[in-house]
């Protein structure tokens, strides 16, 4: 006996309800995507750099990270970690969106980081920019007689000028790579000349916003609901980032910075805002100026 057409109706309503309450029931219960918040502070070296890279590369792998926000206080540190810092942001960006809040400062090296994302925000009174580059001069092998070395440069790696001209390499690659970024941005695209990116200023965010190297003046909130228009989510759950892939991020401690610094080998490239090491100062800054007066060395102030 064939099944009456209200028996087939009863059926069929019944499987589309039980569709349309699993549909549902999915939709509640399923994982959101997650739009991470993670702080970047302190000194960039190889510890610090190595750690973001290890975050970064995690967060890019996991499905539910959706984007990330990141906050950065930093001035900076040594030249090679600030540009694996930039990378390892910039390849984030490549797949998920990417928005760095400028805290009280992202200057030198820190600013190098910041534009790998697809956004900055910065409050109006954060020091922002000090495009350059600086370092210690080598050791003079001819007032070291106990040391012996063969070759006239084995200790100091070359000439003062040798020196000063591996700087201005290494400078005008971070001015190339500002103006690659901020020149492209949608949303406030850079409007100041290379020349002037890599004298070394420092800028209130209110500037930095209108010279086009911030996009916006903002906070945390802003970046959030940035990330989730660019990732597409309308629902979402904001989780740290660190405690979510249960990878801490350690600043570098002040004072072993400060350390750290009196006792850099000579040589060292340094992408570092040297307003914030007073005590090492006055030793580092007068080396490559006696060295060649007409260079300007940005982030350095001549006495």
């Amino acid at each position: 006996m064939r099944p009456s057409f209200w028996r087939i109706g009863v059926e069929v309503a019944f499987l589309l309800i039980c569709l349309v309450v699993g549909l549902v029931l999915g939709m509640r219960f399923a994982p959101r995507p997650i739009i991470g918040t993670m702080r970047f502070e302190g000194l960039i070296v190889p510890p610090s750099a190595q750690q973001m890279w290890n975050i970064l590369e995690a967060a890019r792998r996991d499905s539910r990270v959706a984007g990330i926000v990141v906050e950065i206080s930093s001035f900076g540190g040594d030249a090679s970690s600030s540009e694996k810092l930039y990378h390892a942001m910039a390849k984030f960006r490549q797949e998920k969106p990417l928005v760095v809040v400028i805290d009280s400062e992202a200057t030198s090296g820190g600013y190098y980081a910041a534009i790998a994302a697809n956004k900055i925000y910065a409050p109006a009174a954060a020091a922002v920019g000090n495009i350059g580059v600086w370092m210690s001069r080598p050791t003079d092998p001819m007032i070291v007689p106990e040391v012996l070395s063969t070759g006239p440069y084995k200790l100091g790696g070359g000439s003062r000028f040798d020196n000063i001209r591996q700087l201005e390499m290494v400078k005008d690659a971070f001015v190339t790579t500002v103006l690659h970024e901020r020149t492209r941005s949608p949303y406030n695209p850079l409007r100041i000349d290379g020349s002037v990116l890599g004298e070394g200023h420092i800028y209130l965010g209110s500037e930095a916003l209108a010279l086009g190297m911030v996009d916006a003046l903002g906070g945390i909130s802003d970046a959030i609901a940035d990330v989730a228009a660019l990732a597409g989510v309308e629902q979402y759950e904001v989780r740290d980032l660190t405690e979510y892939l249960g990878l801490p991020f350690q600043p570098v401690d002040p004072f072993q910075m400060l350390s750290a610094l009196r006792h850099a080998l000579p040589g060292e490239v340094l992408l570092l805002d040297t307003r914030f090491i007073p005590l090492t100062h006055q030793e580092i800054r007068a080396a490559p100026l006696e060295a060649a007066p007409d260079v300007v060395f940005p982030g350095v102030k001549r006495p």
